[in-house]
């Protein structure tokens, strides 16, 4: 039997349970627009959901996000939105987008009871964004000299604006600001500098403003050592701390490189950039260096393709930003350091990788990593049809390649280091490292296919810039027997017997090329420099001039042009 002090314990809990029960249902009664909803949406979701700005709609107001909750609490649920990919602890990056899981809870609530408005005098108030520039105004605007009209239809389109400077002298950058007219159609973009005036000369080559690049960069063309510049839809822009930064010369200019997506109809875009600048020049020593692989051929069908890349760290640093990348059939992104005590520390885990939203993320306390540790990257892909953004349906074999239809695998780390002598070791051994990624991706294609006459040439290349000259020479040749019709092999025996003053044999090689080839800018080139150096300086100074015809942004043949010239003037004798 119950006992009546039993009963009075049972009474109690069940009073207490009751009383529970009903301030959940007030509690859950109670989720209003303005009190509940509006300082979700006002912080998290209103920066890119406004007139302006990435988001394709406006969520500014009770009416908006009504007419919107069914989507916002499918896509909050699901973490599609806000846009944040990694998978980490709660501050360990800046700018951490994610909702939290009483956030989410908050919408689905709000849906589910009828989205009510609430009281006007709970509706917090509207952040203030700054009009404009989001870091103020800048010491310096950029803008492209003209519009650039996208086409209605068809592919991705990579394409380069070149945007005058017209500094007078060095300034110190510390902070860039992308600032585009027409966000919708740009997927992603990065800022470059031209060391070397050449991007200039190709500008505005097909009659529109820019020019093709396919993510091969002009000569000289690069972003400055040790910093990203990228831009994605939602990034924030953000000055650099006290000692980081970069020099901007007189007569540099900046190049803009962006990813364009058409959209159905012709569109317009006219990108501003703003220079906020420093007044003394930077002294931390920053760099960046990259674990990638090409070795990239996903069957049809195949749900986990994996690629992996490793790089043992010559020098103590610290990891101030990775930046990782792939395109549309990539899975899962994993980044790991593994210590020399044997311990293994994770870096990077993207579950769920979206091309669409690729950004690059920067750690609130930078990572301590010694001398020794080894960097890996694993990259997993996703070929099925099961896979939503799988751009072939059904799916098609994809190989490596820098077109959005190919695939992709790197990841990109900035590192500070703390001194000259550990940034000489450190960029000799990312360079070392690369080398042997392209040598590897090279015998990963002549495994598949021993007759690959570019993988062959590329091989050559690579063992001829390490002098190994019997090796390469023998790749050529086989290169040249696995495609007659091949121009490259010739063009690179012509480089090196050229590189070992041997010019009668460099000759014939540079103009079998062009035979192969007339189109060889390179090939014209060097024909008028390896001439010049036979004494003809007559056909060289013809060669030089079809190079530059082919090639205005040839700098090398514009520089032996000007100084065959400053010889024939000198001495007119011996032209001929």
């Amino acid at each position: 039997m119950t006992s009546p002090k039993s009963k009075m314990r049972l009474s109690s809990i069940s009073l207490i349970a009751l009383i529970c029960a009903l301030m959940a249902r007030a509690n859950a009664e109670s989720i209003t627009f303005t009190k509940d909803v509006a300082p979700i949406v006002f912080k998290q979701c209103s920066i890119c959901h406004r007139p302006g700005q990435s988001g394709p709609f406006a969520l500014m107001s009770y009416a908006d996000v009504k007419k919107r909750a069914k989507e916002i609490a499918a896509v909050t649920l699901k973490r599609v939105m806000p846009p944040w990919l990694p998978e980490s602890e709660p501050g360990e990056f800046l700018e951490d987008r994610r909702l939290t899981d009483r956030q989410i809870q908050v919408f689905q609530q709000w849906l589910t009871q009828g989205t009510p408005e609430g009281s006007l005098l709970d509706l917090p108030p509207m952040p203030q964004w700054r009009e404009g520039w989001q870091l103020g105004q800048p010491d310096l605007i950029l803008e492209m000299p003209k519009k650039y009209v996208l086409s209605a239809e068809g592919r991705d389109i990579y394409r380069n604006f070149t945007i005058p400077t017209a500094l007078t002298t060095p300034r110190y950058v510390r902070a860039v600001e992308f600032k585009p007219d027409n966000r919708r159609i740009v997927h992603h973009a990065a800022m470059a500098v031209d060391y070397e005036h050449n991007a200039r000369k190709l500008e505005g080559s097909d009659g529109q403003p820019g020019f093709d690049y396919n993510m091969i960069s002009p000569d000289g063309v690069r972003r400055p050592e040790g910093y990203f510049l990228n831009w994605t839809p939602g990034n924030l822009p953000s000055f650099d701390s006290p000692g980081f930064g970069w020099t901007l010369e007189p007569g540099q200019e900046l190049v803009l490189q962006t990813h364009l997506k058409p959209t159905g109809k012709p569109e317009e875009l006219q990108v501003q950039i703003g220079l906020y600048f420093a007044d003394t020049p930077p002294t931390k020593r920053v760099f960046v260096f990259t674990l990638n692989s090409f070795n990239i051929d996903i069957p049809a069908g195949a749900n986990a393709y994996v690629i992996e890349d490793r790089f043992v760290l010559p020098v103590d640093l610290d990891l101030l930003a990775v930046l990782p990348h792939a395109h549309y059939l990539g899975k899962q992104l994993e980044a790991f350091a593994h210590l020399p005590d044997g311990t293994r520390k994770r870096l990077l885990r993207i579950p769920a990788w979206d091309f669409d939203w690729q950004d690059d993320y920067r750690y609130a306390n930078p990572v301590h990593l010694p001398s020794g540790t080894t960097l890996q990257m694993r990259y997993v892909y996703d070929n099925s049809a099961a896979n939503p953004k799988n751009p072939n349906q059904p799916p098609k074999p994809v190989r490596y390649g820098s077109q959005t239809k190919d695939e992709m695998g790197d990841i990109r780390f900035q590192v500070l280091v703390p001194n000259e002598q550990a940034l000489r070791r450190l960029a000799q051994a990312a360079h070392e490292h690369q080398i042997q990624t392209f040598v590897s991706y090279d015998e990963f294609l002549l495994n598949a296919n021993p007759h690959d006459a570019q993988a062959r040439t590329r091989l050559g290349l690579i063992q001829s810039g390490r002098g190994q000259w019997a090796a390469a020479a023998d790749s050529f040749r086989k290169a040249i027997s696995d495609d007659p019709t091949y121009d490259a092999p010739h063009y690179y025996m012509g480089l090196m017997y050229r590189s070992r003053k041997q010019f009668s044999e460099a000759r014939a090689e540079f103009e079998t090329a062009i035979r192969l080839n007339p189109k060889n800018s390179k090939a014209h080139a060097n024909l008028g420099i390896t001439l010049g150096e036979l004494g003809e300086l007559g056909k060289a100074e013809a060669s030089l001039r079809e190079a530059l015809r082919l090639n205005p942004a040839d700098s090398a043949a514009s520089g032996c042009l000007d100084e065959l010239r400053r010889r024939r003037h000198t001495h007119p004798a011996v032209a001929r």
